[in-house]
């Protein structure tokens, strides 16, 4: 029992002692430990897009958009976006897109809306040109809101994306109840 009793508490101090160290300051996520990975506090969309793009076999054709392709190719109001990180692959290549964008406050229906239509966009490009199963990929695409921002994940493995947006995008705390 005593042995018990103090292993509880052992593991109280341990995770009291995690919980210490993490701090309200941007993590490097490549020195980011287990246990600050799993209690990520900052918003870190740069090291999201740098895991999620470190598993996949296929490399060529990746794009960081800047803002003349997010207006100008996307079609995304400029105005209604506080910051974005998106990486998207050129058509020509198929489709392994991760959008994440921290709309302006009050425009989040606007940014959800020109995200929807970029999908059947790229829905319509790959239509006849289904190149690496992008059509179905493009058509399955997950639009959803983590933190501030909204994130489309338009990938072979959403599921794994998303697993990584979650860890390295934090839920919003409601700290006034």
């Amino acid at each position: 029992m005593k042995q018990l009793i103090a292993m509880l508490l052992a593991l109280v101090l341990a995770l009291a002692m995690c919980a210490c160290g993490v701090s309200e300051e941007k993590h490097d996520s490549e020195t980011d430990t287990e246990e600050q990975k799993t209690i990520r506090t900052v918003a870190d969309p740069k090291g999201a897009l740098k895991e999620i793009y470190s598993n996949l076999e296929r490399k060529t054709g990746l794009v960081d958009a800047d803002d003349s392709i997010v207006s100008d190719v996307m079609g995304f109001d400029l105005e209604s976006i506080d910051e974005y990180h998106i990486r998207y692959m050129e058509t020509d290549y198929g489709a392994s897109d991760v959008y994440i964008i921290k709309p302006t406050e009050g425009e989040e229906e606007t940014v959800r809306e020109a995200m929807k239509e970029w999908q059947e966009s790229r829905i319509r490009a790959f239509f006849g040109y289904d190149i690496y199963n992008s059509t179905a990929i493009s058509e399955n695409a997950m639009i959803f809101r983590r933190g501030n921002y909204l994130v489309m994940l338009m990938l072979e493995d959403n599921e794994a994306a998303r697993r990584i947006i979650d860890e390295y995008i934090p839920e919003e705390l409601n700290l006034e109840n």
